[in-house]
């Protein structure tokens, strides 16, 4: 149980710093960092840890919007890709997080 932990708070990071070299859009990257560490500062802290939680998507979801309607020449598949992929991180993470055991 603590492995699982440890290990999505660490690609939670990896991803995050992905995200934030592939698409440029730091906040997303930050909120996700600072998600992290309210969660390892104080396992207690669920509900603030479900608010940056959700601040964390929006970001990823509105930034990916944003891209999309101000084309600029990159690749616009792998913006999309590590996208999709930062929510699922997130999204497991959280569910780790809130799993009632």
């Amino acid at each position: 149980m603590l492995g699982e932990k440890m290990f999505l708070n660490i690609l939670v990071f990896l991803v995050a710093s992905t995200y934030w070299y592939i698409t440029g859009h730091y906040i997303p990257s930050v909120l996700g960092v600072i998600f992290i560490l309210i969660y390892l500062y104080a396992e207690k802290l669920y509900f603030a840890s479900l608010i940056m939680g959700i601040f964390t998507l929006l970001s990823i979801i509105y930034f990916s919007f944003y891209t999309t309607n101000s084309y600029v020449d990159g690749s616009d598949i792998s913006q999309t890709g590590i996208s999709v992929l930062y929510i699922l991180v997130i999204f497991f993470q959280s569910k780790s997080i809130f799993n009632a055991d």
